[in-house]
C-alpha cells in the first residue's frame, strides 16, 4: 500500500492506493462502525499516477 485518505465526497469511505506494474489504482473501503465492519466496497480502474487517481477520487482537505 502507496497511502491512504478519506474521500471527500464519501467520508464514511476510505481509499486504500496500491502500485502493479507501473499503474496505480485504488481499494475503496466502507468504514467500520459500531454496528457493522469495514467492507470492501469496490477496485478502482488503473490510472497513470496517484495524482491522476485523486483527481478522479478526491480526497478530503
Amino acid at each position: 500500500m502507496i497511502e491512504k485518505y478519506i474521500l471527500r465526497d464519501e467520508p464514511d469511505k476510505t481509499m486504500f492506493v496500491f502500485a502493479k506494474n507501473g499503474k496505480y489504482y485504488g481499494h475503496i473501503v466502507k468504514n467500520k462502525t459500531e454496528k457493522a465492519p469495514a467492507k470492501f466496497v469496490f477496485e478502482t480502474e488503473s490510472y497513470e499516477s496517484v495524482e491522476a487517481l485523486k483527481a478522479a477520487y478526491p480526497q478530503q482537505e
